[in-house]
């Protein structure tokens, strides 16, 4: 049939002694594609490092800053829980390295708008001035 998969069809002797020839089979199919619900989850659980040090353009942390790393569909998520600035990359080091780009530049934008900032923006700038420099 057209635009159906072919199932592999499989049989299972409920009893495994000799003297069970009239034993009740359970009978399942499975999808060529199809997962095991007892296969191990490929997605890593959230987990935090604490980063410190410098940025590009030769700016520094001024105290060690809490990060969340996620692993989601083969790709790596560095956030800031408190603004929700993330990265992300193929592996950690590289979603870790345009994490602190993507913050030296959110402290240059956010600076650079500065007069027309609502509320929310001008606690994420401050936020950043207090936590870069």
């Amino acid at each position: 049939m057209k635009g159906f998969a072919k199932m592999d069809n499989y049989t299972v002797n409920a009893k495994t002694s000799a003297s069970s020839a009239a034993a009740p089979k359970l009978r399942f199919s499975v999808l060529p594609n199809a997962k095991m619900a007892s296969e191990p989850s490929l997605i890593s659980p959230l987990t935090s490092l604490r980063i410190t040090g410098s940025l590009p353009g030769g700016r520094q942390l001024t105290r060690p800053l809490d990060v969340v790393i996620a692993y989601d569909d083969g790709e790596v998520v560095v956030s800031e829980p408190r603004f929700h600035i993330h990265a992300v990359g193929t592996t950690k080091v590289e979603a870790l390295k345009e994490f602190r780009r993507i913050l030296s530049e959110e402290l240059d934008e956010l600076t650079a708008d500065e007069e027309e900032l609502g509320p929310r923006l001008r606690l994420e700038l401050q936020y950043l001035r207090n936590l870069i420099i």
